[in-house]
């Protein structure tokens, strides 16, 4: 079997290309996402069984597919409870169907989920088998709990087709299957994907090569895509050939340009390509199929080209084991309310991170393009499910009516609208403020309410707020922060999630890493400085807003590896205090190297015990508010600094804290004189706390003969190579002064002794040819092992604090008078038994800390 082309394939498919997803489920209403292949009107209904097990329905909903291309329509279709009905019940199971037609009202005879050509090929003998779990009727759903003591939320991040490890959002499919054996127990309810949905900036070359096939396939009838800058079809750009477009004519900044996404067919068909295996070919293009399309007539053996036919073909196994996956995603998607958020890979690596980059892009017509075609293809696979009555208002039912009556053309009526309401911002923007939009422009931001809890999900990304063109970013401008927080915050929630991409309360280690290499590397982009503490302006505001909630659960992906976090707040001016935790998840395909997260994993925590001697590791803030012109507190603390200059690791720091801010100052607890801050007392304090995995067994507790491994293996190993290596030289430079001894002069003199003497020489120089092929055997061993010891340590990337394995997170709640404890149960794959998952679990108590626990002054 070879590659096909979808255009050969597409009358063969199933009308469902990818779906059905369920969205936002409220007890008002339903929404359910879908790309067709064919226009449709569609319609959900929603079933909840009756005391007999009869499936009865509730509430139904009809809305008609948008026209994205000839062969791609999509849909989000919503049904709502009519005013004055009775409203869906938390915590319910309910079931639903889609119907597919010209009819409002389901009959019979109309097509629906079951009928087959809708999900499967027609000769498929049970349709719904992919979808729905054994013994259940229809695919179904679960309303939130209605307590927060029963809520289970699933989350995580960063899930790359050819990315390193086993892929794990597929284990949601486990996680469903495990409870709907055990009558639904413990079913999680939402799913929360924080961010790089897909990677755009980093794509394999076969899946590049498809993904153009098919987008060009799926947005049949509309005009093909020109860059304008070049004159050229987007389909001009070939894989493995981007690279200089991306980097120079867009000013992109990723490190892996070759296959980036380009074109608006090329975004909504990698999503598609993600969520669905319906229109995956059988088989991805060949190397050698690979390389005569792209070289007509050119022999790949005539070409020096071993390496990158060896990553083809690499790829080609990585992404052969992400399309196996997605049945069990596709299911699970189809059974859990999911949610989603936009982040920097779902446009392009570093996508507004600091205000530099916004400058330099924004001007350049491929980067304007390329961010344009992202937003929309994101505003379509992702936010009409998260918003739908925002889609359903006036702005965003314009930008639905734009793209269905675009066809591609560019200085069109459709493209203005579009490129307004999907808030592009302004391209003269000269790096320092915020962006600047349309107040027509949709937001990305949301908010879910329950009961007695609620859900903000953040928009980091298009928010920001930019002190200068290379400051460390601003995540959310005080404007943002408002929005998005502070007139959506209720009062009588007992706790308040909240998304974030990127984690709120990051690894120190990192941050630091990322703060003090600015020394080096000026540009903040290869070290990704975009977390929220770096800029400490913007993060003491954000901690000062979100201190009204009292109670904060953050959940956050981003960046390749999991953990968990904490943060007491004292406000020692107004004596409230506040309580956050934050759970990061991530990611479910794109482990990180083997020897990086190794170290980060189990050195670094490791590390942390020893210097604090075994006790939880602990980091104490205190922080003065600045006012205005008011330079006193920091005169003060820089003069107190001054006089304990001697202790330079301990005041070096501390002099650059005292700058970071110009409205903030915040200083370590730790190293101060007694009294000194007697006549300065802080405005706040903060203590951060790392979280441990209390489901360790015994035999991994801290990784003990791997955490000092390179102390005890690696660095031995590298002594040894290196005196094998002298030894060697040695033994050539001897063997060289007894050859350059045999001239005729030395041979005649030695030949004197007896007649021996040649061969003695010959002897000793045979005698060192051997001894250094015996050195080379222990050497080439060496050499192997320090080679491999990255892959090696890739079998260690679970520790106390940290797991660096594709992971997926589960949030449940103990929640009642006397404890408010969260936990989040990490999932993994073990490597060594690849099929089994594996947990580690973080608690922490949402207690209110006291008064009397606020950090004590010196």
């Amino acid at each position: 079997m070879s590659w096909t082309s979808l255009a050969e394939r597409i009358e063969g498919l199933p009308l469902i290309l990818a779906g059905p997803i369920v969205r936002r489920v409220e007890p008002t209403q339903v929404t359910i996402w879908l790309a067709l292949k064919e226009a449709r009107t569609v319609t959900l209904c929603i079933y909840a069984k009756d005391e007999q097990g009869r499936l009865q329905e509730q509430i139904r909903g009809t809305r008609q597919t948008i026209r994205v291309g000839d062969n791609l329509h999509m849909v989000a279709v919503t049904a709502r409870v009519a005013d004055n009905a009775q409203k869906l019940g938390w915590g319910q199971l309910y079931y639903y169907n889609l119907y597919f037609g010209d009819q409002e009202r389901p009959t019979d005879e109309m097509a629906h989920l079951g009928t087959p050509g809708i999900l499967t090929a027609v000769n498929v003998a049970e349709p719904l088998q992919g979808i729905v779990y054994p013994g259940e009727p229809l695919p179904g759903f679960l309303v939130p709990a209605g307590d927060v003591h029963d809520l289970r939320i699933i989350h995580g991040s960063c899930r790359k087709p050819h990315g390193t490890g086993k892929e794990t959002l597929s284990a949601v499919d486990n996680l469903i299957a495990n409870a709907c054996q055990h009558n639904g127990t413990a079913r999680p309810q939402q799913l929360y994907m924080t961010g790089d949905q897909i990677y755009a900036d980093d794509v394999a070359t076969p899946l590049l090569h498809s993904l153009m096939d098919a987008g060009k396939v799926l947005l049949a009838g509309n005009q093909g895509e020109v860059l304008a800058a070049f004159h050229l079809p987007a389909d001009k750009f070939l894989p493995g050939m981007r690279k200089h477009v991306i980097l120079n004519q867009a000013q992109f900044t990723t490190g892996h340009g070759d296959n980036h996404l380009i074109s608006f067919s090329e975004y909504i068909a990698m999503y598609l390509f993600s969520w669905s295996d319906v229109i995956w070919p059988e088989e991805l293009l060949s190397v050698k199929d690979f390389w005569a399309w792209l070289y007509p007539g050119v022999h790949s053996e005539s070409v020096s080209q071993e390496k990158e036919q060896a990553r083809y073909q690499e790829e080609l196994q990585q992404l052969e084991d992400f399309h196996s996956t997605l049945p069990r995603v596709r299911r699970a998607l189809a059974n859990i309310a999911t949610y989603m958020i936009c982040d920097d890979h779902d446009v392009t690596d570093d996508w507004f991170l600091d205000g530099n980059w916004c400058h330099q892009v924004l001007r350049k017509p491929l980067g304007r393009r390329i961010i344009r075609n992202a937003l929309l293809a994101y505003s379509l696979c992702q936010a009409w499910g998260n918003t739908p009555e925002q889609f359903a208002g006036s702005n965003g039912a314009a930008l639905l009516e734009a793209i269905d009556r675009w066809r591609g053309e560019e200085n069109t009526e459709q493209t203005e609208s579009i490129t307004r309401l999907i808030g592009m911002p302004d391209s003269h923007f000269n790096g320092t403020g915020s962006l600047r939009r349309s107040r027509q422009a949709l937001h990305w931001n949301y908010s879910y309410e329950g009961p007695n809890y609620q859900v903000i999900v953040m928009d980091t990304r298009t928010r920001r707020h930019y002190r200068t063109p290379k400051d460390f970013p601003g995540l959310l401008s005080e404007e943002a922060m408002q929005n998005q927080i502070e007139r959506i915050e209720r009062a009588d929630a007992e706790v308040t999630l909240i998304i974030s991409a990127t984690p709120v309360i990051g690894v120190d280690f990192v941050e630091t890493v990322q703060f003090w290499s600015r020394r080096r590397v000026t540009n903040n982009y290869a070290f990704d400085r975009e977390a929220w503490a770096l800029e400490w302006g913007t993060f003491q505001v954000f901690l000062r807003t979100l201190s009204n909630l009292k109670r904060v659960v953050f959940l956050s992906g981003d960046v390749h590896y999991a953990f968990g976090s904490s943060l007491e707040y004292w406000d020692t001016q107004t004596r409230q205090s506040a309580k956050f935790i934050n759970f990061t998840s991530s990611p479910y395909c794109n482990e990180g190297s083997g020897a990086q997260i190794s170290v980060l994993a189990v050195g670094y925590p490791r590390l942390r015990s020893l210097l604090r001697r075994g006790r939880d590791p602990r980091l104490t803030f205190f922080v003065w508010d600045i006012f205005g012109q008011d330079n006193r507190t920091l005169n003060y603390l820089l003069s107190m600094i001054r006089k304990q200059i001697f202790r330079f690791w301990w005041s070096i720091p501390r002099l650059t804290a005292a700058h970071r801010s110009p409205t903030e100052i915040v200083m370590p607890a730790w190293g101060w004189v007694k009294g000194a801050f007697d006549s300065i007392p802080p405005s706040r304090s903060y203590r951060i706390r790392y979280l441990t995995n209390n489901l360790r067994r015994e035999e991994e507790r801290e990784h003990r003969p791997h955490t000092t491994l390179s102390l005890i293996t690696l660095q031995p190993l590298r002594a040894a190579l290196g005196g094998l290596n002298i030894l060697q030289i040695l033994n050539r430079r001897f063997r060289g002064k007894l050859r350059e001894r045999t001239t005729p002069q030395i041979e005649r003199d030695v030949l004197t002794i007896k007649g021996t003497g040649e061969n003695l020489l010959e002897e000793v120089i045979e005698q060192s040819e051997k001894i250094e092929q015996e050195l080379e055997k222990p050497r080439s061993g060496l050499v192997n092992a320090v080679l491999n010891y990255d892959q090696w340590l890739s079998r260690w990337k679970a520790g106390n604090l940290i797991v660096g394995y594709n992971n997926i997170g589960e949030i449940s709640f103990h929640w009642n008078a006397e404890k408010q404890e969260v936990t989040q149960k990490l999932w993994w794959f073990n490597p060594d038994h690849p099929e089994q998952l594996q947990a580690a679990q973080y608690v922490d108590t949402l207690t209110l800390p006291r008064p009397e626990d606020e950090p004590p002054l010196p």
